[in-house]
């Protein structure tokens, strides 16, 4: 198994590696903009909200171009130069978001575990959990068995915490969209949305909180509220 050993527990918290931790987003955006030029196409950051924002890139890249009437073909480049883009900023330029470094020690702290689960390749999920320190916080990387073009799904959720040993555990989910906040709640997460300047329309109903910033709440505050201990 590609993720960490599973540890069963009766609560976790769980969270998006790529969009809640290190707001990873703005990159695919940019990047994605910048391929999309090559085919005659203006990405705003509007449009791209409409869009699926696939974590998947290529599905990303072909949704923008559809929608803007442009035939998704040879688009190998575009996807290999947005693939670049995020792996160069999971390796050399990410940072922590301070707001979630302060509640996965407040959760580390009641003998909670924290999960990080992730749409990236292995190697870039790897480099990532390293460059923000993760790793030595103790966080458990957690990498699906299969990522589909939208994600995740309710579906996915049970998948994933099941492959981690944790699809009976109480779980505050930290999410940053409408379809992982979704599907975490349909399988029985409280969730903390954060979304970021491309989600922040979406709806966020069902959520325990909607915060612009995890650090605008204490650590103990939201976990008081959400994992019911």
């Amino acid at each position: 198994m590609s993720e960490e050993k599973a540890t069963s527990t009766t609560h976790a918290l769980i969270f998006e590696l790529e969009y809640v931790a290190a707001k990873t987003r703005k990159v695919e955006f940019e990047s994605i903009k910048s391929a999309c030029n090559t085919k005659g196409v203006e990405l705003t950051q509007i449009a791209y909200s409409r869009s699926g924002m696939s974590p998947l890139h290529r599905a990303a890249i072909t949704d923008v171009l559809k929608a803007a009437g442009k035939k998704a073909d040879a688009i190998e480049k575009a996807v290999t130069e947005v693939n670049k883009a995020v792996t160069n900023y999971c390796a050399n330029e990410a940072e922590l978001d301070a707001g979630l470094a302060k509640l996965i020690k407040a959760t580390m702290a009641r003998g909670i575990p924290a999960v990080a689960f992730t749409a990236l390749p292995e190697s870039d999920a790897k480099a990532l959990m390293a460059r923000l320190g993760l790793d030595a916080l103790g966080v458990e990387l957690l990498i699906p068995e299969e990522v589909k073009d939208s994600f995740p799904r309710a579906d996915d959720w049970l998948k994933m915490l099941k492959q981690c040993g944790k699809e009976n555990s109480t779980l505050v989910a930290v999410v940053s969209s409408q379809v992982a906040c979704k599907g975490a709640l349909t399988a029985g997460a409280a969730c903390i949305a954060v979304p970021d300047e491309f989600t922040c329309f979406q709806d966020f109903g069902g959520a325990k909180m909607v915060l612009d910033s995890l650090s605008d709440e204490k650590p103990d505050a939201i976990l008081d509220l959400t994992l019911r201990m």
